[in-house]
Protein backbone atom coordinates (compact mmCIF):
# COMPACT_ATOMS: atom_id res chain seq x y z
CA UNK A 1 0.00 0.00 0.00
CA UNK A 2 1.02 3.53 -0.61
CA UNK A 3 2.49 5.55 2.36
CA UNK A 4 3.53 9.42 2.23
CA UNK A 5 6.78 8.33 3.76
CA UNK A 6 9.85 7.31 1.88
CA UNK A 7 11.07 4.90 4.13
CA UNK A 8 8.26 3.68 6.20
CA UNK A 9 10.56 0.05 6.71
CA UNK A 10 12.81 1.61 8.77
CA UNK A 11 11.49 5.13 9.92
CA UNK A 12 9.10 4.97 13.41
CA UNK A 13 8.00 8.53 13.19
CA UNK A 14 5.05 7.89 12.32
CA UNK A 15 3.50 4.60 11.94
CA UNK A 16 0.02 5.26 10.49
CA UNK A 17 0.97 6.54 7.13
CA UNK A 18 0.17 4.23 4.89
CA UNK A 19 -3.95 3.73 6.55
CA UNK A 20 -6.16 6.19 5.26
CA UNK A 21 -6.51 8.95 7.39
CA UNK A 22 -10.64 8.25 7.81
CA UNK A 23 -9.64 5.44 8.87
CA UNK A 24 -7.07 6.96 11.45
CA UNK A 25 -9.73 8.41 13.26
CA UNK A 26 -11.94 5.89 13.29
CA UNK A 27 -9.08 3.40 14.80
CA UNK A 28 -8.15 5.82 17.55
CA UNK A 29 -11.48 6.06 18.69
CA UNK A 30 -12.10 2.13 18.53
CA UNK A 31 -9.12 2.27 20.54
CA UNK A 32 -9.80 4.64 23.43
CA UNK A 33 -13.70 3.02 23.68
CA UNK A 34 -11.14 -0.35 23.66
CA UNK A 35 -9.61 0.89 27.12
CA UNK A 36 -12.57 2.17 28.38
CA UNK A 37 -13.97 -1.68 27.95
CA UNK A 38 -10.88 -3.14 29.69
CA UNK A 39 -11.05 -0.95 32.73
CA UNK A 40 -15.08 -1.38 32.63
CA UNK A 41 -15.79 2.37 32.47
CA UNK A 42 -19.31 2.93 31.42
CA UNK A 43 -17.72 5.98 28.83
CA UNK A 44 -18.02 6.49 25.80
CA UNK A 45 -16.43 8.23 23.00
CA UNK A 46 -18.26 9.41 19.73
CA UNK A 47 -16.49 12.65 18.82
CA UNK A 48 -13.70 13.36 17.20
CA UNK A 49 -11.79 16.38 15.68
CA UNK A 50 -9.87 15.88 12.43
CA UNK A 51 -6.67 17.85 12.16
CA UNK A 52 -6.78 20.68 9.97
CA UNK A 53 -3.54 19.99 8.35
CA UNK A 54 -2.61 15.98 8.20
CA UNK A 55 1.29 17.00 6.67
CA UNK A 56 3.67 19.24 7.46
CA UNK A 57 2.19 20.22 10.77
CA UNK A 58 4.57 19.61 13.45
CA UNK A 59 6.49 22.49 14.48
CA UNK A 60 9.49 20.56 16.18
CA UNK A 61 11.93 18.23 15.32
CA UNK A 62 14.72 16.99 16.70
CA UNK A 63 17.44 15.44 14.64
CA UNK A 64 19.83 12.62 15.89
CA UNK A 65 23.99 13.39 14.83
CA UNK A 66 25.48 9.94 15.38
CA UNK A 67 28.96 8.77 15.78
CA UNK A 68 29.71 8.65 11.97
CA UNK A 69 28.18 12.25 11.32
CA UNK A 70 24.52 11.12 9.76
CA UNK A 71 21.87 13.21 10.61
CA UNK A 72 18.42 12.60 11.15
CA UNK A 73 15.85 10.39 12.76
CA UNK A 74 16.85 6.94 14.61
CA UNK A 75 15.45 3.92 12.76
CA UNK A 76 12.20 2.32 14.08
CA UNK A 77 13.63 0.00 17.26
CA UNK A 78 17.05 0.98 16.78
CA UNK A 79 18.37 3.44 18.94
CA UNK A 80 21.83 3.62 18.21
CA UNK A 81 20.95 3.41 14.70
CA UNK A 82 19.94 7.21 12.27
CA UNK A 83 18.73 7.67 9.16
CA UNK A 84 20.82 10.33 7.31
CA UNK A 85 19.20 12.54 4.59
CA UNK A 86 15.96 11.71 6.02
CA UNK A 87 13.60 13.76 7.53
CA UNK A 88 9.48 13.85 8.17
CA UNK A 89 6.66 14.54 5.98
CA UNK A 90 4.92 15.73 9.55
CA UNK A 91 7.53 18.44 9.95
CA UNK A 92 6.36 21.74 8.83
CA UNK A 93 8.33 23.00 5.61
CA UNK A 94 10.40 25.26 7.19
CA UNK A 95 11.86 22.56 9.18
CA UNK A 96 12.33 20.28 6.11
CA UNK A 97 14.83 23.41 5.29
CA UNK A 98 16.74 24.07 7.80
CA UNK A 99 17.48 20.02 8.64
CA UNK A 100 19.31 20.26 4.96
CA UNK A 101 21.49 23.20 5.59
CA UNK A 102 22.06 21.61 9.52
CA UNK A 103 23.09 18.31 7.69
CA UNK A 104 25.56 19.94 5.46
CA UNK A 105 26.91 21.57 7.92
CA UNK A 106 27.59 19.15 10.32
CA UNK A 107 29.16 17.03 7.91
CA UNK A 108 31.44 19.37 6.33
CA UNK A 109 31.66 21.63 10.51
CA UNK A 110 35.27 20.00 11.54
CA UNK A 111 34.01 18.93 14.94
CA UNK A 112 33.77 15.37 16.19
CA UNK A 113 30.58 13.58 16.33
CA UNK A 114 29.59 12.13 19.59
CA UNK A 115 29.55 8.65 20.07
CA UNK A 116 26.63 7.51 22.41
CA UNK A 117 28.24 3.98 23.24
CA UNK A 118 32.14 5.39 24.41
CA UNK A 119 30.10 8.67 25.59
CA UNK A 120 32.95 11.13 23.45
CA UNK A 121 32.11 13.12 20.61
CA UNK A 122 30.72 17.26 20.38
CA UNK A 123 27.98 16.89 18.28
CA UNK A 124 25.21 15.42 19.62
CA UNK A 125 21.19 17.06 17.95
CA UNK A 126 19.73 19.70 16.01
CA UNK A 127 16.51 20.54 17.23
CA UNK A 128 14.39 22.67 14.91
CA UNK A 129 11.27 24.57 15.71
CA UNK A 130 9.23 26.68 13.62
CA UNK A 131 6.00 28.90 13.99
CA UNK A 132 3.26 29.69 12.09
CA UNK A 133 4.51 33.52 11.76
CA UNK A 134 7.32 32.49 9.90
CA UNK A 135 10.05 32.19 12.73
CA UNK A 136 12.33 29.42 13.13
CA UNK A 137 14.69 28.26 15.81
CA UNK A 138 17.70 26.19 15.28
CA UNK A 139 19.48 24.25 18.72
CA UNK A 140 22.58 22.54 18.56
CA UNK A 141 23.13 20.27 20.99
CA UNK A 142 26.72 19.39 22.10
CA UNK A 143 29.18 17.89 24.55
CA UNK A 144 31.42 19.94 26.62
CA UNK A 145 33.93 21.51 24.77
CA UNK A 146 37.20 19.52 26.04
CA UNK A 147 39.57 22.56 25.74
CA UNK A 148 39.91 26.12 24.57
CA UNK A 149 40.42 25.23 21.00
CA UNK A 150 37.70 22.88 20.10
CA UNK A 151 35.16 25.89 21.63
CA UNK A 152 37.23 28.49 19.34
CA UNK A 153 36.18 25.83 16.40
CA UNK A 154 32.78 25.25 17.38
CA UNK A 155 32.35 29.14 17.45
CA UNK A 156 33.33 29.60 13.97
CA UNK A 157 31.36 26.59 12.89
CA UNK A 158 28.33 28.25 14.17
CA UNK A 159 28.91 31.37 12.83
CA UNK A 160 29.16 29.57 9.00
CA UNK A 161 25.94 27.56 10.10
CA UNK A 162 24.32 30.64 11.15
CA UNK A 163 25.09 32.58 7.47
CA UNK A 164 24.14 28.91 5.91
CA UNK A 165 20.71 28.19 7.73
CA UNK A 166 19.46 31.87 8.56
CA UNK A 167 17.04 30.88 11.40
CA UNK A 168 15.36 33.08 13.63
CA UNK A 169 17.93 32.39 16.27
CA UNK A 170 20.65 30.14 16.91
CA UNK A 171 21.12 28.80 20.05
CA UNK A 172 24.48 26.41 21.20
CA UNK A 173 22.91 24.05 24.18
CA UNK A 174 25.32 22.35 25.69
CA UNK A 175 24.61 18.85 27.61
CA UNK A 176 27.78 18.48 30.62
CA UNK A 177 26.47 15.02 31.15
CA UNK A 178 26.25 11.80 29.62
CA UNK A 179 22.23 11.44 29.02
CA UNK A 180 21.39 11.01 25.60
CA UNK A 181 18.86 13.70 25.64
CA UNK A 182 17.83 16.76 23.11
CA UNK A 183 18.18 19.43 25.35
CA UNK A 184 21.68 20.65 27.34
CA UNK A 185 21.73 22.37 30.48
CA UNK A 186 23.13 25.06 29.66
CA UNK A 187 22.05 27.49 26.69
CA UNK A 188 23.95 30.34 24.84
CA UNK A 189 22.42 32.44 22.04
CA UNK A 190 24.17 33.00 19.44
CA UNK A 191 22.05 34.81 17.40
CA UNK A 192 18.68 36.34 17.31
CA UNK A 193 16.44 36.71 20.22
CA UNK A 194 17.04 32.74 22.03
CA UNK A 195 13.05 32.71 21.50
CA UNK A 196 10.51 32.61 18.71
CA UNK A 197 6.83 33.58 18.88
CA UNK A 198 3.60 31.69 17.99
CA UNK A 199 -0.02 33.06 17.62
CA UNK A 200 -2.75 30.78 18.75
CA UNK A 201 -6.15 31.62 18.72
CA UNK A 202 -5.72 35.24 19.44
CA UNK A 203 -2.95 35.03 21.57
CA UNK A 204 0.24 35.44 21.43
CA UNK A 205 3.37 32.99 23.41
CA UNK A 206 6.98 32.93 23.49
CA UNK A 207 9.09 29.61 22.70
CA UNK A 208 12.02 29.46 24.29
CA UNK A 209 14.63 26.41 23.38
CA UNK A 210 13.77 24.24 26.42
CA UNK A 211 10.09 24.92 26.77
CA UNK A 212 7.63 22.25 25.82
CA UNK A 213 4.64 23.76 23.21
CA UNK A 214 2.27 22.35 22.07
CA UNK A 215 3.49 20.28 18.41
CA UNK A 216 0.27 21.06 16.37
CA UNK A 217 -0.16 24.93 15.65
CA UNK A 218 -2.93 24.57 13.15
CA UNK A 219 -4.55 22.09 15.46
CA UNK A 220 -3.87 23.59 19.36
CA UNK A 221 -6.37 26.06 18.55
CA UNK A 222 -9.24 23.17 18.78
CA UNK A 223 -7.83 22.22 21.87
CA UNK A 224 -7.66 25.64 23.27
CA UNK A 225 -11.46 26.07 22.39
CA UNK A 226 -12.19 22.57 23.71
CA UNK A 227 -10.41 23.39 27.18
CA UNK A 228 -12.24 26.88 27.62
CA UNK A 229 -15.90 25.43 26.51
CA UNK A 230 -15.65 22.20 28.71
CA UNK A 231 -14.45 24.73 32.30
CA UNK A 232 -17.80 26.28 31.40
CA UNK A 233 -18.66 29.88 33.07
CA UNK A 234 -15.35 30.71 35.34
CA UNK A 235 -17.43 34.39 36.62
CA UNK A 236 -16.18 34.82 40.08
CA UNK A 237 -14.24 31.54 39.92
CA UNK A 238 -10.35 30.48 40.68
CA UNK A 239 -8.84 28.69 38.19
CA UNK A 240 -5.67 26.27 38.75
CA UNK A 241 -4.24 24.52 35.56
CA UNK A 242 -1.69 21.97 36.60
CA UNK A 243 0.75 21.19 34.64
CA UNK A 244 0.57 24.42 32.74
CA UNK A 245 4.06 24.57 30.77
CA UNK A 246 4.22 27.98 29.22
CA UNK A 247 0.71 28.90 30.75
CA UNK A 248 -0.80 27.89 26.77
CA UNK A 249 -4.47 27.03 28.15
CA UNK A 250 -4.43 29.68 31.61
CA UNK A 251 -3.44 32.74 29.39
CA UNK A 252 -6.64 32.08 27.33
CA UNK A 253 -8.56 31.71 30.26
CA UNK A 254 -7.33 34.24 32.54
CA UNK A 255 -9.74 37.06 31.58
CA UNK A 256 -12.92 34.81 32.33
CA UNK A 257 -11.81 34.07 35.83
CA UNK A 258 -11.41 35.71 39.31
CA UNK A 259 -8.10 34.28 39.82
CA UNK A 260 -5.96 32.04 37.62
CA UNK A 261 -2.77 29.91 38.63
CA UNK A 262 -0.17 27.87 36.98
CA UNK A 263 1.70 25.16 38.19
CA UNK A 264 4.97 23.58 36.27
CA UNK A 265 7.74 21.78 37.49
CA UNK A 266 10.17 22.97 34.08
CA UNK A 267 11.45 26.33 35.27
CA UNK A 268 12.26 27.51 31.53
CA UNK A 269 8.48 27.14 31.01
CA UNK A 270 7.43 28.61 34.26
CA UNK A 271 9.79 32.03 32.75
CA UNK A 272 8.15 31.93 29.16
CA UNK A 273 4.41 31.80 31.18
CA UNK A 274 4.75 35.03 32.84
CA UNK A 275 6.48 36.71 29.76
CA UNK A 276 3.58 35.44 28.05
CA UNK A 277 1.22 36.98 30.23
CA UNK A 278 2.64 40.19 30.27
CA UNK A 279 2.47 39.96 26.48
CA UNK A 280 -1.42 39.27 26.63
CA UNK A 281 -2.08 41.78 29.43
CA UNK A 282 -3.65 38.69 31.96
CA UNK A 283 -2.68 38.48 35.85
CA UNK A 284 -1.63 34.47 36.74
CA UNK A 285 0.06 33.71 39.53
CA UNK A 286 2.61 31.11 38.00
CA UNK A 287 4.80 28.51 40.41
CA UNK A 288 7.82 26.61 39.53
CA UNK A 289 7.00 23.55 41.57
CA UNK A 290 6.34 19.46 40.76
CA UNK A 291 2.21 19.01 40.74
CA UNK A 292 3.02 16.24 43.05
CA UNK A 293 5.30 19.16 45.58
CA UNK A 294 2.99 21.97 45.22
CA UNK A 295 0.57 22.37 48.12
CA UNK A 296 -2.36 23.81 45.80
CA UNK A 297 -4.94 22.29 48.42
CA UNK A 298 -5.90 24.97 50.50
CA UNK A 299 -6.33 27.52 47.62
CA UNK A 300 -9.80 26.12 46.78
CA UNK A 301 -9.99 26.46 43.02
CA UNK A 302 -13.57 25.98 41.50
CA UNK A 303 -12.08 25.09 38.36
CA UNK A 304 -8.71 22.40 37.74
CA UNK A 305 -6.99 21.82 34.54
CA UNK A 306 -4.88 18.56 34.29
CA UNK A 307 -2.72 17.97 31.40
CA UNK A 308 -0.16 15.84 32.87
CA UNK A 309 2.61 13.77 30.45
CA UNK A 310 2.42 11.20 28.54
CA UNK A 311 3.38 9.15 31.73
CA UNK A 312 -0.10 10.20 33.61
CA UNK A 313 -0.55 11.92 36.58
CA UNK A 314 1.73 11.06 40.24
CA UNK A 315 0.06 8.98 42.36
CA UNK A 316 0.58 11.78 45.02
CA UNK A 317 -0.93 14.13 42.19
CA UNK A 318 -4.13 12.43 41.84
CA UNK A 319 -4.62 11.53 45.60
CA UNK A 320 -4.37 15.55 46.49
CA UNK A 321 -7.11 15.93 43.42
CA UNK A 322 -9.58 13.80 45.28
CA UNK A 323 -8.65 15.03 48.53
CA UNK A 324 -9.49 18.54 47.34
CA UNK A 325 -12.44 17.72 45.04
CA UNK A 326 -12.64 20.70 42.68
CA UNK A 327 -16.44 21.23 41.45
CA UNK A 328 -14.92 20.83 38.07
CA UNK A 329 -11.97 19.05 36.71
CA UNK A 330 -10.87 19.45 32.64
CA UNK A 331 -8.79 16.76 32.31
CA UNK A 332 -6.64 16.75 28.74
CA UNK A 333 -4.92 13.29 28.26
CA UNK A 334 -2.19 12.14 25.75
CA UNK A 335 -2.40 8.99 26.47
CA UNK A 336 -5.93 7.31 26.56
CA UNK A 337 -5.04 4.21 28.72
CA UNK A 338 -3.51 6.08 31.66
CA UNK A 339 -6.45 8.13 31.67
CA UNK A 340 -8.58 5.42 31.56
CA UNK A 341 -6.74 4.02 34.46
CA UNK A 342 -6.74 7.20 36.26
CA UNK A 343 -11.14 7.57 35.87
CA UNK A 344 -11.34 4.07 38.02
CA UNK A 345 -10.45 5.96 40.84
CA UNK A 346 -11.60 9.71 39.49
CA UNK A 347 -15.27 8.25 38.59
CA UNK A 348 -15.59 7.12 41.91
CA UNK A 349 -16.29 11.35 43.20
CA UNK A 350 -16.80 12.86 39.42
CA UNK A 351 -19.64 12.27 36.56
CA UNK A 352 -18.25 12.80 32.89
CA UNK A 353 -20.38 15.56 31.39
CA UNK A 354 -18.50 15.90 27.93
CA UNK A 355 -15.51 14.00 26.36
CA UNK A 356 -14.23 15.05 23.31
CA UNK A 357 -10.95 13.15 21.25
CA UNK A 358 -8.79 15.72 19.05
CA UNK A 359 -6.53 14.46 16.04
CA UNK A 360 -3.24 16.47 17.04
CA UNK A 361 -1.09 13.55 15.47
CA UNK A 362 -2.37 12.62 12.36
CA UNK A 363 -0.42 9.36 10.80
CA UNK A 364 0.42 8.00 14.53
CA UNK A 365 -1.46 5.89 17.26
CA UNK A 366 -1.90 9.24 19.41
CA UNK A 367 -4.41 11.35 20.60
CA UNK A 368 -5.41 14.27 22.66
CA UNK A 369 -8.47 13.54 25.08
CA UNK A 370 -10.47 16.22 26.77
CA UNK A 371 -13.00 14.94 29.81
CA UNK A 372 -15.16 17.20 31.75
CA UNK A 373 -15.56 15.95 35.13
CA UNK A 374 -18.27 17.24 37.72
CA UNK A 375 -18.35 16.57 41.23
CA UNK A 376 -21.13 14.40 41.61
CA UNK A 377 -23.76 15.64 44.22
Amino acid sequence: MQTLCPKPDVCGSCGWSHIPYQKQLQQKLSDINGSFKIKKLDLRVEEIIPAPKTEHYRNRMDFVIDWQGAVGLREKGKWWRVIDDHSCFLADEQIDTLYTAARDWAKNAGLSFYDRKANIGFLRYAVIRSTTLGQTMLTIVTSTPKDADEEAAAKLAFEKLNDLAGPTTLVWSLNHTISDVSIGDELRVLYGPGAIEEHIGGYKYRISPNAFFQTNPTGAVYLQDTIREFAGDLTDKTLLDLYCGTGFFAISMANDAKQTLGVELVPEAIKDARLNAELNGVTIDFHDAKTEDYNWMEIGADVVILDPPRAGMHDKALRDVIAALPSRIVYVSCNYKNFAREMVELGKYYDVEHIRAIDMFPHTPHVELVTALVKKV
